[in-house]
């Protein structure tokens, strides 16, 4: 994915670039929420609360 960025900033393709940001962005939200739902599971002093 590295590599398919760096040739689409060389062709000045901002449409790819800015896909493949909002694609990172996206996984990294996930995977931060994922850590936090796994965390709060395996720990037992966490607990979820509104407010």
């Amino acid at each position: 994915m590295g590599r398919l960025v760096i040739e689409a900033l060389n062709a000045q393709d901002l449409f790819l670039v800015m896909a493949t940001l909002l694609l990172s962005a996206v996984l990294l939200v996930i995977g931060n929420l994922l850590a936090d739902l796994m965390l709060a599971w395996v720990d037992p002093r966490i607990r979820f609360r509104l407010g």
